[in-house]
């Protein structure tokens, strides 16, 4: 009883301090599956929250919570005691440690290119804020191979203009299970970000912007493509720019916009003058022919780009809430080139009772998604996809048109026992695939009493057959402590 009279007092404090409106430490993204749940139901019954973009800011959140306090307080308590390590000056906010075997070598969906041959994984995360305007986070994860920094970086500002610089990810979409733009399917890169904790003006506006350097890619194109006499290649590493901003048109309805511009590296220079003329005028700046090439110059192509346009609803019938959701996908300009387009929907029920959520996610898009000429490796990081975890799921070279689909089930056993599953499928449309299915299930477990420091427990089952018939399988049990 102490125990929880002492956390409401701090929560109380907090809740003082995220008033003032200063910069803000973030959630665990994909490292933190029961957390991240229940953020995702409290974005699906709040109203007028409109937020796009991940990974949420911890002081966002916890606005958004005071609003459902009286229409649902079990949600409140559950999610005021998992957000207390982040509305704090500091805090370790989670530590996870994964033993796992696995066949084959298949990439892991969301996981920083990790693959079912990874058997140790070691995830945490802790921050510090030093007073209201700078502060310093630390998460990541190793295993085995490497190190994988998640949220490294330092932040500084206020409430309106939050920077950061360092290893912050991205996820520019409101899809939870795939993103067509950008997501965690590859390693996080070096970016300076600038974002607002807080929404503007009564639309609620918010913004998210940064810039990064990606890996190096085996080849950037010199000059024009050019598929008679051939072209040349030189490693370099490209930059990454990246643009999203939501409004709320109806306290139900949000609006999303978002972009990605992949240029330079390697033998293109790129000017601030071809950076304008590119964001502005996207279809003018790429896609350049040998014809106009020879009008003006050879890399006057600025490089590769993709936009997104996406919605989010969120409404009930009778008793039972929805969140609807929607994406519009683009390369270069909407129906420019091949057409290169892309289209998803999602489905969200976050309380079917109180003890199960159901969300279905469907996505299809043309040939030709994260290839580009100018790079041989394409929207690609460190050899994964920037984007939809699917798109690394066919031959390197086959940019396939593929539909995905999956369907996700969080089944609270008991209030110490859940059990949460996504079983995933996807059609690639060219020949010399086959239909893949694969099923993920995670049970998890709260100690009474901590164990060696562990809170809980559990076990994670992946498994199933690829687009080329081969099976494979994933066991792991983890700890969190």
């Amino acid at each position: 009883m102490l125990k929880k009279i002492s956390l409401f007092i701090g929560m109380a404090i907090s809740a003082n301090a995220v008033a003032k409106g200063g910069v803000s430490p973030y959630l665990p993204l994909n490292q933190a599956p029961e957390l991240e749940h229940q953020v995702q139901r409290l974005l699906a019954v709040s109203k007028n929250t409109h937020i796009m973009s991940k990974p949420y800011k911890a002081h966002d959140i916890y606005r958004v919570l005071q609003t459902v306090r009286h229409t649902y307080p079990e949600l409140y308590q559950t999610l005021s005691y998992q957000l207390s390590p982040y509305i704090q000056s500091d805090a370790g906010t989670f530590a996870k440690v994964t033993l796992a075997a696995g066949t084959k070598d298949k990439t892991l969906p969301n996981q920083r290119g990790q693959t079912t041959k990874t058997n140790l994984i070691v995830e945490g995360g802790a921050y510090a804020n030093f007073g209201r305007y700078f502060g310093v986070s630390v998460a990541g994860i190793a295993n085995e191979d490497e190190i994988l920094p998640t949220q490294s970086f330092f932040y500084l500002g206020n409430k309106y203009a939050q920077l950061d610089v360092g290893y912050r990810e991205h996820w520019y979409s409101p899809f939870n299970d795939s993103a067509m733009l950008l997501s965690t399917q590859a390693k996080t890169t070096p970016s300076i970000t600038l974002s607002n904790v807080e929404p503007l003006t009564s639309f609620n506006i918010r913004y998210d912007m940064f810039i990064s350097k990606m890996t190096e890619q085996r080849g950037i194109r010199k000059g024009v493509y050019d598929p008679v006499n051939g072209n040349e290649f030189t490693p370099g590493k490209p930059y990454l720019f990246g643009l999203h901003t939501s409004f709320a048109a109806t306290d139900n309805l949000t609006i999303g916009l978002s972009r990605l511009m992949q240029f330079g590296g390697g033998p293109r220079s790129v000017t601030l003058k071809d950076f304008a003329e590119g964001f502005f005028t996207p279809g003018a700046k790429d896609n350049i022919t040998r014809s106009d090439a020879e009008e003006i110059d050879a890399n006057y192509e600025l490089g590769d780009q993709l936009g997104s346009i996406t919605f989010a609803y969120n409404n009930s019938i009778y008793t039972l809430p929805y969140k609807l959701y929607g994406e519009v996908a683009l390369e270069d300009t909407l129906g420019g080139g091949s057409r290169n387009n892309a289209y998803s929907i999602g489905l969200y029920l976050p309380f079917i009772k109180n003890d199960h959520s159901i969300r279905f996610e469907h996505s299809i898009w043309q040939g030709g998604w994260y290839k580009n000429t100018i790079y041989l490796d394409g929207n690609r990081n460190s050899g994964n996809v920037i984007g939809n975890w699917a798109g690394d799921e066919h031959d390197y070279t086959d940019y396939t048109p593929a539909k995905s689909m999956s369907i996700n089930w969080h089944w609270q056993l008991s209030k110490i026992e859940s059990l949460n599953t996504t079983i995933r499928t996807l059609e690639n449309k060219r020949s010399g695939y086959r239909t893949s299915y694969e099923l993920q299930t995670t049970y998890t477990r709260k100690l009474s009493k901590p164990i060696m420091g562990a809170k809980s427990w559990g076990a994670e089952l992946y498994q199933g057959k690829d687009v080329y018939g081969e099976t494979f399988a994933r066991l792991g049990v983890f700890a969190n402590f």
